[in-house]
């Protein structure tokens, strides 16, 4: 399923992602698979559950991230 991550708080190791179907899913630290995630990053994860939430997220893989875009991207302003 892919989605967006709405809030990733790096000093506690977890965040949220809100998925294609409009739920939110808990994702931690130890489901990144060294992968690095922040807000605002579009990432493909596999849901699953817990006896804790239905809706966590593992196997996290970025898709896109805000600052490889602009960084990389047609952002960059053109000097004359």
């Amino acid at each position: 399923m892919y989605g967006k991550v709405t809030r990733y708080l790096h000093d506690r190791k977890f965040g949220f992602i809100r998925g294609e179907d409009g739920n939110t899913y808990f994702v931690h630290q130890s489901k990144l698979n060294g992968e690095y995630i922040d807000t605002g990053y579009y990432v493909f994860f596999k849901p699953f559950q817990n006896d804790r939430s239905d809706y966590n997220a593992k196997n996290i893989m970025v898709i896109e991230a805000p600052e490889r875009k602009r960084r990389y991207g047609k952002t960059h302003k053109k000097h004359k």
